[in-house]
């Protein structure tokens, strides 16, 4: 008699658990045009997930022509629509000729890449910082761009600061 009525207290115990919502991985660093990006912040993982309605991950494309003041506009915003308030990356180019296998420092100038963090708060990535964006596969004819990035961002009100590491990219534009 006891053991049909231990089992069936362990079947109900077992039967209230619920699964918690695990930490993301960070995806796969590919070049495919997988429309994937994952870095970490501060060492916790950052991937962008749909919620409210909206894209997590969107790529904008614009080429701007060649000679001075020509190159690419491109702008990678990565939002993560699941906390309240929502979290986010963005990588942008503008006017910058960007080519397969180089490295280039994140400044706030045009004809530089330029980063940002955002939870609640805007983590700008200063000239000062540290960071860099390398693009390991870039194909205007299949529309792939993929890279790496870190870099470190700063409130720039209150001198606060993240780091953003191990990031990597492969998207469709």
């Amino acid at each position: 008699m006891r053991f049909p009525l231990l089992a069936l207290l362990a079947l109900l115990t077992l039967s209230q658990c619920k699964k918690k919502d695990e930490a993301p991985d960070l995806p796969a660093e590919t070049t495919t045009g997988a429309m994937t990006l994952g870095c970490r912040v501060d060492g916790r993982v950052f991937v962008p997930r749909d919620g409210r309605g909206k894209p997590g991950l969107f790529v904008q494309y614009v080429y701007l022509g060649a000679g001075k003041g020509g190159g690419y506009f491109l702008n990678i915003p990565a939002t993560d629509w699941k906390p309240n308030p929502p979290g986010g990356i963005n990588i942008t180019t503008d006017s910058l000729l960007v080519e397969e296998g180089k490295t280039y420092a994140f400044k706030n100038t045009k004809g530089s890449p330029q980063a940002s963090y955002s939870f609640g708060t805007q983590y700008i990535k200063l000239d000062q910082d540290p960071g860099e964006l390398t693009i390991t596969r870039f194909d205007p004819s299949q529309g792939i761009v993929s890279g790496r990035f870190h870099f470190v961002g700063t409130d720039p009100a209150t001198g606060k600061q993240v780091r953003v590491t191990d990031g990597r990219f492969d998207v469709r534009f």
